[in-house]
C-alpha cells in the first residue's frame, strides 16, 4: 500500500480532474506543465488519493499501470475519480487545485507578445485569454 503518492502516480489523476473541470486541459499537462507544477499536482494526486483510493483493495496496482498508460485501467481510474467528484463537497475541494494546475497550463500556452503604439488620447491594449476573457491595460501618464 502507498504512503505517499510519487508526481508519476498523481499526474493521471491530474489529468482526469483537469478534463472534468477543464475540458480538454488534461491533455495539455505535458512536462514542461508537470515541471512548474509539481507541488499542485502532488497536492491534488495525494488528496484524491487520500479520499478515494487508499486502502482499497487492488487500487494501487490500478493507478500504476494507468500512470504507465494502460488505457483499460486508466478508464477504471477515470470512471471512479468522476463518480467522486459528483459530490459537491469533495469537487469543492478540489477544483482550487485544479485551477491552479490550469492556471499554468494558460501561462505556458499563452506566449504571445502585446504591442502597443500611442499618439496621444486614451490609449487602451486588449488582449483576449483563454475562453475569451479579455484583458484590459490602460496607459497612465506620471509626470
Amino acid at each position: 500500500m502507498l504512503e505517499t503518492l510519487s508526481l508519476a502516480l498523481a499526474t493521471p489523476i491530474a489529468k482526469i480532474v483537469l478534463d472534468k473541470f477543464y475540458e480538454g486541459c488534461g491533455s495539455k499537462l505535458g512536462e514542461k506543465a508537470i515541471a512548474l507544477a509539481t507541488a499542485p499536482i502532488e497536492k491534488l494526486g495525494t488528496l484524491v488519493w487520500e479520499k478515494c483510493f487508499k486502502g482499497k483493495p487492488g487500487t494501487t496496482e490500478l493507478l500504476e499501470a494507468a500512470a504507465k498508460g494502460s488505457e483499460a485501467e486508466l478508464m477504471q481510474v477515470k470512471a471512479y475519480l468522476l463518480r467522486a467528484l459528483e459530490n459537491e463537497e469533495f469537487a469543492a475541494v478540489v477544483k482550487p487545485i485544479a485551477q491552479e494546475i490550469h492556471q499554468t497550463i494558460v501561462q505556458i500556452d499563452d506566449d504571445s507578445l502585446m504591442i502597443q503604439q500611442n499618439s496621444g488620447g486614451t490609449n487602451f491594449m486588449t488582449k483576449t485569454g483563454p475562453n475569451n476573457t479579455n484583458f484590459f491595460g490602460g496607459v497612465h501618464k506620471h509626470s
